[in-house]
């Protein structure tokens, strides 16, 4: 192995420890201002455009490869219990319990599944909820007819099999192949929450 063939996967290994860094005070400074020593608008509207510009990154990648990275997500969880630690609250636990519930199920992907956890760890508020609800409205249901608009025909009788059949959730072969990236709708439903705690 040549000397360039050896610092790659350190470089690698730097960059990764670098951006869940990031993440981390990122989410530190969302969910406690006072952390900086400026005025905690002005942090919280510094770390409000650092998350929108990690949203668009997550987002790009997750269409790209159909992964969140574990880099970015595992820092929104932690410091989500480090938040419900300072501040006494334990709702995300419900939050996440649901999520795991539907990661396990196969309802979505584990990736999606860290990213929203990490999300209500930050903010447990049931208006992310409607916000998420509303961004996967908005843009998964005409991603979901763009990607199947051959196909719509054979819905009904996919429904009727899956009726029959009782197997309501898809195989685990099925989810691979016909996964969705939702990330963007999360990131979206995210930043727009963000925005309205940001301005408000």
């Amino acid at each position: 192995m040549t000397q360039a063939q050896l610092a790659r996967p350190s470089i690698a290994r730097l960059y990764n420890y670098s951006l869940s860094a990031s993440v981390a005070v990122l989410a530190l400074v969302l969910v406690l201002p006072a952390v900086l020593p400026i005025p905690a608008e002005v942090s919280s509207r510094i770390a409000f455009i650092g998350m929108a510009a990690l949203f668009v990154q997550i987002s790009v990648n997750d269409f790209k490869t159909r992964l969140v990275p574990n880099t970015i997500t595992y820092p929104l969880m932690l410091i989500g219990l480090v938040r419900a630690i300072a501040f006494r609250d334990g709702i995300f636990l419900l939050y996440w319990a649901v999520l795991f519930t539907l990661w396990t199920v196969r309802f979505m992907g584990g990736g999606d599944a860290k990213l929203l956890m990490g999300l209500f760890g930050l903010y447990p508020d049931f208006q992310l909820v409607w916000f998420v609800a509303a961004s996967i409205i908005v843009t998964g249901l005409p991603y979901l007819a763009y990607k199947y608009r051959r196909e719509w025909r054979t819905i009904p009788r996919a429904i009727f099999w899956r009726l029959l059949t009782r197997q309501f959730l898809p195989s685990q072969a099925e989810f691979e192949k016909e996964a969705v990236p939702y990330a963007f709708s999360f990131c979206l439903a995210g930043a727009m929450y963000l925005l309205m705690r940001v301005v408000h």
